[in-house]
């Protein structure tokens, strides 16, 4: 009888998932970073279930992660279920970076995040910056700082902004 019940219920879970909205998203603690500083790195897929793939975070060692966290919810008869991949990385060197798109490989398909471009600029009095909030722009300025970025990577940077979304 139990195992009906579940049977059921699974079914009703289903149905109601298979309607609703997939989002893929990445967030990030900053986007211009001093070096020797963590950058946290978090992916949320929404309404989709399936194998996560993460980039290779090229240029950063992975001090931390992935922390997962899975989240359910049923209002009303509207289920909605959403999946977090958190990371913690250390910048390898200075200039700017980007973040390769993470993948989800589901029986449907395979979903990808957007690519995640920041600066990461020198630190010559040790700063250490302490972000707790992930948002697509960093809340600290950078001032007297000269990078050399090539104008595709400049329009890539302003393009990521445009379409970037705070969670």
């Amino acid at each position: 009888m139990i195992k009906y019940a579940v049977f059921i219920i699974s079914l009703f879970v289903a149905h109601n998932l298979s309607g609703q909205e997939v989002a893929f998203t990445v967030a990030v603690t900053a986007d211009t970073l001093y070096i020797g500083n963590p950058l946290g790195v978090k992916y949320t897929i929404e309404n989709k279930q399936g194998d996560f793939e993460p980039p290779s975070f090229e240029g950063f060692d992975i001090i931390g992660g992935p922390n997962v966290s899975n989240q359910m919810s049923m209002i009303n008869g509207d289920v909605t279920q959403s999946a977090s991949y958190e990371y913690f990385l250390m910048p390898l060197s200075i200039g700017p970076h980007k973040i390769d798109a993470a993948n989800l490989k589901s029986g449907d398909g395979t979903w990808s995040s957007d690519e995640v471009y920041l600066i990461v600029v020198d630190n010559p009095d040790g700063i250490q910056q302490n972000y707790t909030r992930y948002n697509s722009k960093s809340t600290m300025k950078v001032l007297d700082q000269s990078i050399e970025m090539t104008k595709e990577d400049s329009l890539r940077m302003k393009l990521r902004k445009i379409k970037s979304t705070r969670i």
